[in-house]
């Protein structure tokens, strides 16, 4: 989840957000969202809902009102807003769910930001509504971005077009690779489920250039 935490940290320094979020923050108006004592919104996609009760195996977690719907990052299940659902969990597994209408980079394991490797990332597209995701890299070990050397791309999904349109890169930085192998999925009923490989619908070489994918 590197890619998505990495970006997502980008936009507190810039632009003054939030990782973690709470309800009130997305859906001010939902009065039972605003009841949850404990569930978050990770970044703008993901719906965290911590256990915090020993030797359960189900646990109850209430989707807040928003009409694409949301899937379960693990099961991909699609489920409408304004619910409460019974989700199953593990020492391994907490309930997440993830907006439709997302786009989440996942990179490969690292063990620090800026550890090198030619290994692809995931561009994994939960569809169900337009969505836009803006990628932030830099060197990963200093404070060279604020002095303006980082890089962005933005990720564009047109739903009904079920197309994916990659922005030029903007930006560079010291060390900077200037291929990116990009492995894209779309989330069906058959493939994209939580940090398993999955079903490729298309792999693209990405150099900085404009890139338009028909899904």
């Amino acid at each position: 989840m590197l890619p998505y935490i990495y970006s997502q940290s980008a936009t507190v320094s810039f632009a003054g957000s939030t990782l973690m979020r709470p309800l009130i923050m997305d859906f001010p108006t939902d009065r039972q969202a605003l009841e949850q004592r404990h569930q978050f919104m990770f970044g703008p996609s993901l719906l965290v809902a911590p256990v915090t009760e020993g030797e359960v195996k189900e646990w109850n977690v209430y989707l807040p009102q928003y009409s694409p719907g949301w899937i379960d990052f693990w099961s991909r299940e699609k489920y409408s807003g304004g619910q409460s659902v019974a989700t199953p969990v593990t020492l391994e597994k907490i309930p997440l769910f993830v907006k439709a209408g997302s786009i989440f980079p996942l990179g490969p394991e690292k063990q620090y930001a800026s550890e090198e490797t030619d290994k692809p990332w995931e561009i994994r597209i939960y569809p169900g509504a337009d969505a836009t995701f803006t990628i932030y890299e830099d060197e990963g070990d200093n404070y060279n971005y604020e002095k303006g050397e980082y890089a962005t791309f933005e990720l564009r999904w047109k739903d009904t077009e079920k197309k994916l349109e990659i922005s030029e890169r903007k930006g560079s930085f010291a060390g900077m690779k200037e291929e990116k192998i990009l492995n894209i999925t779309v989330v069906t009923s058959q493939q994209g489920t939580g940090t398993q490989a999955v079903t490729l619908i298309r792999t693209v070489t990405y150099s900085g250039k404009l890139i338009q994918i028909k899904i």
